[in-house]
Formats: structure tokens, sequence, C-alpha cells
């Protein structure tokens, strides 16, 4: 519970709810203040038009007309209240007050709130009791001539218990209204809590097993949606590129234990043969050492820059590039070899959007499947690079030969590195080409596709498929 307390949310929840429940008391002040305000001025209104009725009778038909008037008024029950008074002796001469309000003698004709009793009637109209109530009203003197020594006093009020009766009702609302609003906050902000510690428990567990070693688990995806769902998404997707770069850490070194330990063999030997030759073996022993070690170096130059563009070192600046510039330089380039090796090498460019990525690394994919066609194709005649667009607009640069191609239950093997399938074993190379390809891909958030190129099944066709740069 404590802990639920101290999270982050439920404190921003509760800053909130304070600031909401404020609004509410600063609306519910005004609401009471305006509703308040608007009887009180229907009061005062009231009387007002009262006083002048009353002062308009008093002076066009004189004291006899003001007692019946008042004497009419009186047996009304509609909250109207009313008193004649003669001064200075203070004798009650017409009205349904009692007595003068203790509060009229220091008005001075303003208005004023006083306390009366009047009786209780039931259903019927008989009396059943005595009542105590509010009323607001004002005093005034009536008079033939401004030296009169015995004017007539006039009180004219409205009941104003109903208003005493309303503001209580509004404050009371109020009350219970900023009551619910702190309860439902509070309640609210535990909910809220719980679900997102809930939440954030699941990413810590997380944490603590890949800090432990196992690099297999992940945040598990609700469908929810919201920014906790594309965090962990996004989480995910960082996790699966460090676990492919542990894989590929421990893959490299695997490899370099188990697979350049024969090269360095053979040049060790060689070396020693070397030493005690004559000058034609020795020359023979030193060019195939020679040899060797520039293999080794071609190797740890792929693994390097597989490494390097995997981390995002190597990927460089990213900007528009026109693919098929991109291969038309490079199908210049390799048409000698091509030539040489029994290919045609052709180009069939459509136009298509510039896509988001680094020249340099897109023309190495390109060089490195001219290099992997040229080698294993063999048989075939035809090396076609082709640049389209797909129907979503994405970007499409493929490599298509019509060799003997990659069978289908091996297509997803040949990405990984150092694998060389059994037909081309006897060819140079260190299984280091595709592993490149796939790695340039990903680092352009590129699709790799290894498909037939030909409807017979025969040759191979690789596809990388780029987003627009737009969408990039």
């Amino acid at each position: 519970m404590f802990r639920l307390l101290r999270t982050t949310s439920f404190q921003l929840t509760l800053l909130y709810m304070l600031l909401f429940a404020v609004a509410v008391g600063v609306l519910g002040l005004y609401l009471f203040r305006t509703t308040l305000g608007a009887v009180d001025d229907q009061i005062d209104n009231t009387i007002d038009k009262d006083m002048e009725v009353l002062a308009e009778i008093f002076a066009e038909k004189g004291e006899k007309t003001l007692l019946e008037e008042l004497d009419d008024r009186s047996k009304w029950r509609d909250g109207g209240l009313y008193m004649l008074v003669r001064a200075p002796s203070g004798a009650l001469l017409a009205g349904n007050l009692t007595a003068l309000p203790p509060e009229a003698l220091t008005a001075d004709e303003d208005f004023f709130e006083f306390s009366y009793e009047r009786d209780r009637v039931d259903e019927a109209g008989a009396v059943v009791g005595v009542e105590s109530r509010r009323g607001r009203g004002k005093i005034r003197s009536f008079s033939t001539r401004t030296d009169d020594d015995a004017p007539f006093l006039v009180l004219t009020a409205r009941d104003s218990s109903d208003r005493d009766l309303l503001s209580a009702r509004l404050r009371t609302v109020i009350v219970q209204t900023a009551i619910a609003v702190v309860m439902t906050g509070l309640i609210v902000g535990l909910l809220f809590s719980r679900t997102l510690l809930r939440r954030v428990d699941a990413v810590n567990r997380t944490a603590r097993a890949i800090r432990g070693g196992d690099l297999t688990r992940r945040i598990r995806i609700t469908g929810g949606g919201g920014e906790l769902e594309n965090l962990a998404v996004n989480l995910n997707a960082m996790l699966d590129q460090i676990e492919r770069l542990m894989t590929g850490m421990k893959e490299v070194s695997d490899n370099i234990a188990h697979d350049l330990r024969s090269p360095l063999t053979r040049i060790r030997n060689r070396l020693a043969e070397a030493l005690d030759a004559d000058d034609a073996v020795r020359d023979a022993a030193l060019a195939a050492a020679q040899a060797e070690a520039e293999r080794m170096i071609s190797t740890f130059n792929a693994l390097l820059s597989i490494a390097r563009i995997e981390s995002g070192e190597g990927a460089g600046v990213m900007e528009p590039i026109d693919v098929n510039s991109v291969v038309e330089e490079m199908a210049e380039l390799y048409e000698p070899a091509a030539q040489d090796a029994g290919f045609h090498l052709s180009v069939k460019n459509k136009p298509a959007h510039p896509v988001q990525g680094s020249r340099a690394l897109i023309s190495q994919a390109v060089a490195n499947l001219l290099d992997n066609a040229l080698k294993y194709a063999e048989g075939g005649e035809r090396i076609i690079l082709s640049v389209g667009e797909t129907p979503e607009g994405a970007v499409s640069l493929s490599v298509a030969d019509d060799g003997p191609g990659v069978p289908d239950k091996d297509r997803d093997h040949v990405l990984q590195r150092y694998v060389r399938l059994e037909a081309s074993r006897t060819t140079p190379g260190s299984g280091l080409g595709l592993s490149l390809v796939s790695a340039i891909a990903r680092a352009h958030g590129a699709r790799l596709y290894l498909k037939n190129a030909l409807k017979s099944g025969r040759g191979l066709r690789v596809a990388l498929v780029f987003p627009p740069a737009e969408a990039a």
C-alpha cells in the first residue's frame, strides 16, 4: 500500500485531483454567490417596488387607504411582511408583524435582515404552532409634511428563510462534491498506480532476468496500445538487437577459434618448411602463406564490418539515395569480371523513389551479391540487376542468376555467419557475404528475401526491399 503511495503516477494523480478539487471549489463558490446574489436581488427589487407602491398610495389617497392596503396584504401568505407604526409612540397600526425588529432602528432606510415568529398552519389552514423565520426588509418614514412630529414608519420585508435554506443546501452540495472528488481521485490514483506499477514490475522482472543472463526474456505485449505498450515494443526490439549482437559475438569467437586455427596452422607449417627448403620451394611456401594471410585478413574485415554495422557505428550518415544510380555504377564496375566468368550482366531499372540510407553500404551489399553470383552460379549464363517499386511504395533492389540456386530449407541458414553449403565447399570464401548483406538490410530497415529466380526452380534471386525515404 505504502509503495503505491510513493509512486510517481499516484503523486501526479493526487496533484491533478487537488487542482481539480480547487477548480470545483472555485466554481462552486462562483455558483453559490451568483445564485444567492440573484435571489437577494430579486428580494430587494420586490421590497423596493412594494415600498414605492405604498408610498404612492399614501401620497395620493392618505392614511386610511394605506391602512386598508396593509391590512389586505397582511392576509396574503406570499412571503410578504408589512408593518405600519406611528412614531414616536411606536403604536402598531397595521401589518402582520407583532413587533418592530431591533435591526430596523439602526437601518436608516437601508436593507437589513432580522428574525421573526409566525404561526404554523396545516393544510386546512388551522394554526398548529409557532415557527421562527428569517426576513429581509427596509423601513421608511411616510409624512404629509416635512415638519411632521408624528410620521408613519412603514416596514416592508420579504421572508428569506427559503433563501437561507437554499444557501445551506448549496454549501452541503459543494462540500459533498469536494469530498466525492477527493475520494474519487484517491481511488482512481490507487487503481492507476496499481496498474502502472504492475507493468513496471513486469519490466523490472524482465530486466533482472536479462541481467542474470537470460537474453531470451521479453516484456509481455498486451496489445492495448498506449505509451507503455510502445515502450515495451521498443525495449523488446532493443533486446532483440542486443541478443543478436551477443549471439554474433559468441559465434564470432567460436568461429574464429575453430575456423582460423587451420589457416594459422598451415601458415606455421609452410613457414617451417620454407626455412630448410631451397629457393623454389621457399618461394612457393611464402606465396601460399601470403595468400592464406590475405584470406584471413578478408575474413577479419568482413567480421569487423558486420559488427560495426550491427552496432550502428558503420552505417554513417543516412541520406536520400538514388538506388538506380548505385546499381548502374556497380554494373559498370562488375561488367568485365562477369564477362571473364562467362556471364552476361544486365540491368533492369524502373523509376523508384529515393531511399534513406548509406550509399557506401548499399554499394557494398550489391557488390557482395554480385560476388556470390559470380562464385556460386555454376552452369548459369545470366546475372540480372533490378530496381523497382512495390505496390505499397517500397523500393526493391535485387540480384538474380540462373545458377543452381539455394534449396528452400537452407535459405535462412545461409544468412548466418560462416555458413557454406556443401556444394560450395571447394569455392574460395569465408561464408560471410550474405551475413554482411543481412546486417546492411537491418541497418536500413529493409527486408531481405531469397527466392527462386526461374519457374523451373533453378537460380537464386536475392532482393532488398527498402522503405521509401519519406517513410524511413
